[in-house]
């Protein structure tokens, strides 16, 4: 992909030498903010903004944009760019690298594009995505909040793909976020914008003016937030387990906290940027997730997930023969779905979402424990014997299989490995029978079987 080869190379120019990723945990607004002005200047600008109009779009986005420059022109943590597309061929010509950035990022580049923009006029097509690839050569480097504000009345005419484009820019860290405002756009051509960026549509002058304040007012306003994960009493007590919150739409990873409550009982205030709407995904057993969080600003905000537990504790009873053989059982935990939710050790205690669970007890045979409840605040404990242990001598080699006896009835669960001279297996308290023949024999006659039961924590050598 030609926008993957433009982006891939300012990578490595704006990184210097690899490094390991890692989120910002740290209060955002610490860093300087660059927002990139992505201006249509495409023919079409010209259009007014419906029946019983005078102004043009155009007229509307410059003298808007230009207030909002001015607004801004002062501050000491802000610095502007603008990018045109559209303005510099005629629409006959099809020039599909009609772009230019024709302010670059400085804390004085106000009176700059304000003087541009007075100067400029729309002409051509709209080549969208890849302008967002030159885009990426703008910001001097990623270490800043760079956001790309890009205005537009149309779909991408060159036939390029500005989503894929602007994923690899959130993806390699260049653009922090792309707002998309939709000047007029008909209502068939605005989703195409949804996969970019939080898309806005405007219909007049008026709603572009206050899209515009608000986009910026969010992306500049500082904000906090907390996350409290609700018991099964609503009560915000639940803590310790991971949490990472993914951005939307693209849903990259953008932090990774491990949830924790103060001396006080209440969880951390948290600095996350409100620019983006997250996915915030709770790695509980199974994860719990809250879509579509959006961050308002001037306030703190206070998200609510609720993520009640309780635990489960799987043991063995008895005394124990082998630590080795015993450590191999696993209890694999299962939704009511199917779905498999977690491997837990034996002699361990873990949490889960309250709710019913099935078990798969991985002894030999393996043991099935079905509906199993998990309570808020309650510790649900499973209980086994512990095995014994059967050793396996082999005088030749030989094939066969072992078999639990159950109500007269033999099931297979156990293949002898007939390369080996021993065998020493874990298995669960019961009645068994092995049932073989040599190897080299010819004759089912020669078939042997030898019976033999299995007491919790001892164990029995059988020689064939």
């Amino acid at each position: 992909m030609k926008a993957a080869k433009y982006i891939i190379a300012l990578l490595m120019v704006l990184s210097g030498s690899p490094q390991q990723a890692r989120t910002q945990a740290t209060d955002p607004f610490k860093q300087r903010t660059r927002i990139l002005f992505l201006l249509d200047a495409s023919g079409s600008m010209h259009a007014r903004w419906g029946p019983g109009s005078q102004e043009t779009r155009w007229n509307s986005a410059r003298s808007i944009l230009i207030d909002i420059i001015d607004s801004l022109d002062k501050r000491d943590d802000v610095e502007l760019a603008l990018r045109v597309y559209g303005h510099q061929s005629p629409l006959t010509e099809k020039n599909c690298k009609d772009t230019q950035l024709e302010v670059g990022f400085s804390l004085s580049s106000g009176k700059y594009i304000r003087n541009k923009l007075n100067t400029l006029n729309p002409r051509g097509v709209t080549p969208i995505a890849y302008s967002l690839e030159r885009a990426a050569y703008d910001f001097p480097d990623n270490k800043a909040r760079n956001i790309i504000i890009l205005m537009t009345d149309g779909e991408e005419s060159c036939g390029g793909d500005p989503c894929a484009v602007a994923r690899l820019l959130e993806e390699r860290k260049i653009v922090m976020k792309h707002f998309v405002i939709g000047i007029g756009v008909e209502e068939k051509a605005a989703s195409a914008f949804d996969c970019i960026g939080s898309y806005f549509q405007t219909e007049d002058a008026v709603s572009l003016r206050q899209t515009l304040r608000n986009i910026v007012s969010r992306i500049l306003i500082k904000t906090t937030c907390q996350v409290e994960l609700l018991d099964g009493e609503k009560n915000p007590l639940e803590t310790d387990v991971n949490m990472t919150f993914y951005s939307i739409p693209n849903h990259l990873r953008k932090y990774d906290f491990y949830h924790t409550l103060d001396a006080r009982g209440r969880p951390d205030t948290l600095f996350v940027d409100p620019v983006t709407d997250y996915t915030i995904t709770v790695h509980t057993l199974p994860p719990v997730r809250q879509s579509e969080v959006t961050l308002v600003k001037q306030k703190h905000n206070v998200v609510k997930i609720d993520a009640p537990q309780g635990n489960l504790e799987v043991l063995l009873k008895g005394k124990t023969i082998s630590n080795d053989l015993n450590n191999k059982i696993k209890c694999m935990v299962r939704g009511k779905d199917g779905s498999l939710i977690n491997v837990q050790d034996f002699n361990t205690n873990e949490k889960y979402l309250i709710g019913r669970y099935d078990l798969e007890i991985l002894t030999l045979p393996p043991t099935y424990i079905r509906d199993v409840d998990i309570s808020p605040y309650r510790t649900t404990t499973i209980e086994l014997p512990t095995p014994g242990i059967a050793s396996v001598i082999k005088k030749y080699a030989v094939q066969g299989g072992i078999f639990q006896i159950k109500n007269g009835r033999l099931e297979k669960i156990y293949e002898l490995n007939g390369d080996t001279k021993s065998e020493l297996l874990a298995l669960s308290p019961g009645s068994y029978m092995i049932v073989y023949r040599p190897r080299h024999s010819k004759s089912m006659h020669n078939s042997k079987t030898i019976e033999f039961k299995i007491i919790s924590g001892e164990s029995i050598s059988l020689n064939l």
